[in-house]
């Protein structure tokens, strides 16, 4: 059986050992916290330098030629992030300090002809663990590096990635400091970004390596566009002298002004030139004819020129009709028929020239023996049943009708008209 007293001493052992193991959790959730809270406090710190040197990077693009005018090899050209808020890279009132009380900085050494070697450090302050530099440098990734106690005169970078001889800067911010690289080789960032202003000796600077995307954004106030490839467009294309060294394609051409051309204007199937004003035009339609379009007339005030020339109407022309060839007459008409127009020239079955004179047809260059009118004779007796009427018929002195020519106008009427000839 166990004493009162020696329940106490086992009391007192566990209450000891609870203290000692509740001391333990404690300590350790102590220490947890305040490593915690140094994490997020380096991270906070990375993040205030990084968005520094991203401020420096875009300065030093668009001040490039300035900076490396006034840098050398020695002394740096120092950016601060007074300056950098000056000109709109950083907003205003962004601390130049971090958590620790550290000022960052940019220092922008030449050390070759359009070359700048560029850090971002951090001066003063409190001095920053071995841990936490190393930390906060892991933060920046690759272009993170510290100052470590071990080598105070280098900034080294993430896991020994690059070194930097501090005295080329001419600085000794000393150990528990951090840094980033921005290292500028011919005016270009490791990154490849591209350059806004001109280097000069340098165009490469200003080239783009990918395709740019606008995301529906306009370009504007640009100059000369050239291109080897394609130019595509939904909407219009508006300019004044628009070249093209191979196939200009479209659907439809609208020309305010005259169109010129050193080769053929060629249209493909049924169509050709039309007037939209007038309605004509000349087109093609089939393999033998070039037509004009609605039936226009062709007029000219010079010579029309052909192998051939056919007319399924009349031709008429206000002028002398020439030929330094044969005229091919082919309409046939009988010596003293009568005729309708005395222009008209015609020829006879055997091939005689033929002329309307006077409303009949008559030999050309014969004597004037067809002369006189129809002379009409007048009879008062009946019409018999069958006709012939035979009425007598009288013609001018030294005239005498021709039974050969004689027309009778009617088959029963009052009169006979014959032609009358004068015989040889």
């Amino acid at each position: 059986m166990i004493s009162k007293k020696q329940q106490y001493g086992f009391l007192s052992l566990d209450m000891a050992i609870g203290l000692i193991v509740l001391s333990i959790v404690i300590t350790l959730t102590t220490m947890w916290q305040i490593k915690q809270m140094d994490a997020q406090e380096y991270r906070i710190t990375a993040d205030h330098q990084r968005t520094i040197a991203e401020a420096q990077s875009k300065y030093l693009k668009d001040n490039f030629s300035a900076v490396l005018a006034n840098a050398t090899a020695t002394v740096p050209v120092q950016i601060t992030v007074p300056m950098l808020i000056n000109t709109h890279h950083l907003p205003a009132g962004f601390s130049p300090t971090n958590t620790f009380g550290q000022t960052v900085i940019g220092l922008a050494r030449k050390p070759n002809p359009n070359q700048l070697e560029v850090i971002v450090v951090t001066t003063g302050g409190q001095t920053i663990p071995e841990m936490g530099i190393r930390t906060i440098a892991e933060h920046l990734g690759g272009s993170g590096g510290f100052i470590s106690s071990n080598n105070p005169d280098m900034v080294q970078g993430v896991r020994g990635g690059w070194q930097v001889s501090l005295s080329n800067y001419a600085i000794d911010p000393g150990p528990g400091h951090t840094a980033s690289a921005l290292f500028l080789m011919d005016g270009a960032l490791a990154n490849d970004y591209l350059y806004r202003n001109a280097v000069p000796n340098h165009p490469e600077l200003n080239v783009m390596n990918t395709d740019l995307g606008m995301g529906g954004h306009d370009i504007n106030n640009a100059g000369a566009i050239t291109a080897s490839g394609n130019v595509a467009t939904s909407g219009d294309l508006s300019g004044n002298n628009v070249t093209a060294a191979a196939t200009v394609s479209g659907s439809t051409a609208n020309i305010a002004g005259e169109t010129y051309t050193g080769g053929w204007f060629r249209s493909r199937g049924d169509t050709g030139w039309y007037s939209e004003k007038w309605g004509g035009g000349i087109y093609q339609s089939d393999p033998d004819w070039l037509r004009i379009y609605n039936n226009k007339s062709l007029t000219t005030d010079g010579a029309l020129v052909g192998g051939q020339i056919f007319s399924i109407g009349n031709m008429t022309s206000s002028g002398r009709l020439s030929t330094s060839e044969f005229l091919s007459i082919g309409g046939i008409a009988s010596e003293g028929a009568r005729c309708s127009d005395n222009k008209l020239i015609a020829k006879t079955a055997a091939g005689a020239a033929l002329s309307c004179e006077n409303g009949f047809w008559k030999t050309a260059g014969s004597k004037d023996r067809w002369g006189g009118s129809f002379w009409t004779a007048t009879h008062s007796g009946g019409c018999a049943n069958p006709n012939p009427y035979t009425g007598s018929c009288s013609c001018p002195a030294g005239y005498q009708p021709s039974t050969q020519f004689a027309i009778q106008i009617g088959g029963c009427q009052p009169c006979i008209s014959y032609m009358c000839f004068k015989p040889d």
